[in-house]
């Protein structure tokens, strides 16, 4: 009996089902998580993009500002603590790896291990103004996005190969980066604008009655992450599935409605096996040549987990047709 055959006999692959492939493909061509691997080298043993001395103008700025009482000026005090701490571990290059849904997976850019190697003491490249934080931001964060494209290409074409089981139109790389460049700008400019309209309903709210402005917050999150669950598959449309923009955003959402249950227990079972070995792979300090174990087996982790969710797709986008024959026909 075909492959084929066999699936559509037995159905897809349950959510264990898909990990395993995940991680199994990953085993099978190691060299797709290269990428994360050279990211987090790049972030430990490089050098250090530091924005220190622009938040040290800030919080100057903001101790010389006159306080009404002893309360705020202990409260000013613990934020500029915080400040000062952040600014020393975070390195600016990290925002290679801050867009959800479209970066390269890294484990020093959530665990940063700050200005030190076993090579010693990072060279310092300092950030002094907002210009040219701006202007780093501004090539970073399509760098970063470019790099997550390619990385997630590599990924849709491995399960393409190993795990489709019908021919698919094929259209070149350069279309599929541009849709999702028009995806991951278009989400960050509509993103931009209702967080701020977010921020300023939630702060008028606490300001009328706390608790509504907390219900506003908690509101402005639940919906949020109900939007982010429904564009979860538009990238592994447009690279896997190969299709159009609108196509992928539509197909994205009728997945999640048609097999909710099952999206969330992957999310929910990648998110803690993630969440729990991250924590785990950044134990080593930054000083140790142990934490190349961590960087290692992260990278090899977050690229199994993220081959699964392509696995997943490549086996329930199948579905899709014959759940709305089904629907008609009733």
């Amino acid at each position: 009996m075909s492959t084929r055959t066999e699936r559509e006999t037995t159905g897809p692959l349950g959510v264990i089902g898909c990990l395993a492939a995940g991680f199994e493909l990953v085993g099978r061509n190691l060299y797709l998580a290269i990428l994360p691997m050279l990211l987090d080298l790049l972030l430990w043993l490089g050098p250090h993009l530091s924005i220190a001395p622009l938040l040290r103008q800030f919080t100057a700025l903001l101790l010389a500002q006159p306080v009404p009482d002893q309360a705020a000026a202990s409260q000013i005090a613990q934020a500029v603590q915080l400040l000062e701490q952040f600014s020393e571990q975070f390195n600016l290059f990290s925002l290679f790896s801050l867009l959800p849904l479209f970066d390269v997976p890294s484990l020093l850019a959530r665990h940063a291990p700050g200005m030190v190697s076993p090579l010693g003491e990072s060279h310092m490249l300092a950030v002094t103004s907002v210009l040219a934080l701006m202007a780093w931001a501004m090539v970073l964060l399509p760098a970063g996005l470019v790099l997550g494209t390619l990385y997630l290409g590599s990924l849709a074409h491995r399960v393409r190969t190993a795990y489709s089981t019908s021919a698919l139109p094929h259209f070149s790389g350069v279309g599929k980066l541009v849709r999702v460049l028009l995806f991951a700008i278009g989400l960050l400019m509509i993103g931009m604008v209702l967080t701020l309209l977010w921020l300023l309903l939630s702060g008028v709210a606490a300001a009328i009655v706390p608790l509504l402005g907390l219900l506003a917050w908690m509101l402005g999150v639940g919906i949020a992450s109900y939007v982010a669950l429904h564009l979860l598959f538009v990238v592994h449309g447009i690279l896997l599935g190969e299709r159009g923009l609108l196509a992928a955003i539509w197909e994205s959402i009728v997945l999640i409605h048609t097999q909710f249950s099952s999206v969330v227990g992957l999310v929910v079972l990648a998110m803690m096996i993630y969440a729990g070995l991250g924590f785990v792979w950044s134990l080593p300090s930054g000083e140790s040549w142990l934490l190349l174990v961590g960087i290692l087996g992260n990278a090899c982790i977050a690229t199994g987990l993220v081959a699964a969710t392509f696995v997943f797709y490549q086996e329930r986008i199948g579905q899709l047709p014959k759940k709305r024959q089904a629907s008609a026909q009733a």
